[in-house]
């Protein structure tokens, strides 16, 4: 079997879903385009309503006495683009920039997550020379934002003993295990007055951002954040407007503000908050505009803007609690304030679900003395690691024969998985999380690197055979 001829046709099934617009709740085309797929190799699937779908492909010739498998990943992408772009996520492709090592995207996100994790599943659905037991794909909808899909797909009709999620995004490790999440949104209505002080408009730009897991911890700045600290030391602030962050899993890199203040000198204020700020490497890009708007506004009172203000900085945020690895995180994803109502979206995340009740419940009663109306949306179960998978193991020994013995990193991570999901409605199965090597998912500098995929590829097969 010739592993290049394979990898390079992995490329172009990925350049061709790359093609199809696939934003969460948007997937009817890329489900049309699985199921139109899975039709031309003769294989039964099924669609729900969703636009989940399982397709069931018979055990190769020999291997029917063999372990079940599923390969799982999610049709929808993350849609962000740069300030500049004028990409349309509902009809444009994905304008992929092609380099001997990389794939990364003209001003968008690559959709790499998990687009190659459907491409690698899409693979092994038409071989026909690798020897795959019965095997279930598993394509789920809505990931990104709060995993629907998985949560309503019916998977009683699967008789299989192992789950691999192709979502992960280092080729070196073996996920055995994933954090819980909890969605919270927290909204008030505020009576609108005039504004007779100076108004004035702030925008932070530059920021990196990025995936709400797996880079919260690497210092960046959330320019939500960034706007109610500078805020908070400004006086007589009265808010008129406040539009920051587009995705509760994503870290928000521009913020928009309007507002008016009696601050003098207000600029070189601003200067000093900002100076003051220890920046990372990756958000040395920051900018931060203040100009002057004249006309006749209305805004929230100064009570109001500063109860804002307190519930911005007071949530639980960032890096809550860690130990060799980020244990509970917390996300101030998304504010939007406009004609006097604010939403305030926040992500919270922990490998210890007592932990995240803690930090929930703090929340919640934070926002209830501020009298903001408090909404529980998204919630994801963890998924506990199992150290006595034998799927664990046989990748092991798939990934050294790779690798040249060597071993790869058997670790948890701090995002959200489908795994965790997935085996609430299949308990009995053992579950790992393989992917190649993504940087800055979620962001307009995702980079999918090619080697990786390959080898990924390799250790794939390699795992089949082991079985």
């Amino acid at each position: 079997m010739d592993i290049e001829l394979k990898y390079n046709r992995l490329l172009e099934i990925f350049e061709q879903i790359s093609s199809i617009p696939r934003d969460s709740k948007k997937e009817l085309e890329i489900a049309n385009f699985i199921c139109e797929f899975a039709n031309n190799k003769g294989l039964e699937y099924k669609v729900d309503d969703y636009y989940n779908i399982i397709v069931r492909k018979p055990a190769s010739l020999g291997s029917e006495d063999k372990k079940k498998l599923i390969f799982q990943a999610h049709l929808d992408m993350v849609c962000e683009k740069k300030a500049n772009s004028k990409h349309d996520f509902n009809k444009d492709p994905i304008e992929i920039i092609k380099n001997e090592e990389t794939y990364t995207a003209k001003d968008t996100t690559l959709g790499a997550d998990d687009g190659i994790g459907v491409s690698l599943a899409l693979l092994l659905m038409e071989s026909n020379n690798i020897d795959l037991p019965e095997t279930y794909f598993v394509f789920t909808t809505q990931e990104e934002i709060g995993m629907d899909g998985a949560k309503n797909i019916d998977l009683s009709d699967i008789e299989a003993d192992y789950l691999i999620n192709l979502d992960s995004e280092e080729e070196n490790s073996v996920i055995v295990g994933c954090a819980g999440g909890i969605t919270l949104h927290f909204t008030k209505e505020n009576n609108l007055y005039d504004i007779y002080d100076q108004a004035y408009e702030l925008s932070i730009l530059g920021l990196r951002g990025g995936h709400s897991g797996v880079d919260i911890g690497k210092g960046r700045i959330n320019s939500n954040l960034l706007g109610a600290k500078i805020l908070s030391a400004l006086d007589n602030v009265h808010l008129i407007s406040f539009k920051g962050g587009t995705k509760t899993n994503v870290i928000p890199s521009k913020t928009n503000i309007k507002f008016s203040s009696k601050t003098e000198n207000i600029e070189e204020k601003i200067n000093e908050i900002v100076n003051n700020i220890e920046l990372c490497e990756e958000d040395k890009s920051l900018r931060i505009n203040l100009q002057k708007i004249e006309g006749k506004y209305q805004g929230l009172s100064e009570k109001s803007s500063s109860d804002i203000i307190e519930l911005l900085l007071n949530l639980n945020q960032n890096v809550i609690t860690k130990n060799e690895m980020i244990i509970t995180s917390g996300n101030v994803a998304i504010v939007e304030l406009e004609d006097g109502k604010v939403t305030i979206s926040e992500s919270l995340r922990s490998n210890i679900s007592d932990e995240l009740n803690k930090c929930k419940d703090e929340n919640i009663s934070l926002a209830n003395n501020l009298e903001f109306i408090i909404k529980v949306g998204e919630e994801y179960p963890g998924w506990d690691y199992d150290s006595k998978s034998k799927l664990t193991e046989i990748y092991t020994k798939a990934y050294q024969k790779t690798h040249n013995n060597k071993s790869p990193i058997v670790t948890t991570i701090h995002a959200g998985l489908e795994c965790g999901v997935l085996k609430e409605k299949l308990p009995n199965v053992e579950a790992i999380s393989i992917g190649p090597d993504l940087e800055n998912v979620h962001t307009p500098d995702e980079t999918l690197y090619l080697s990786s995929c390959k080898k990924l590829l390799e250790t794939i097969i390699e795992l089949i055979n082991e079985l």
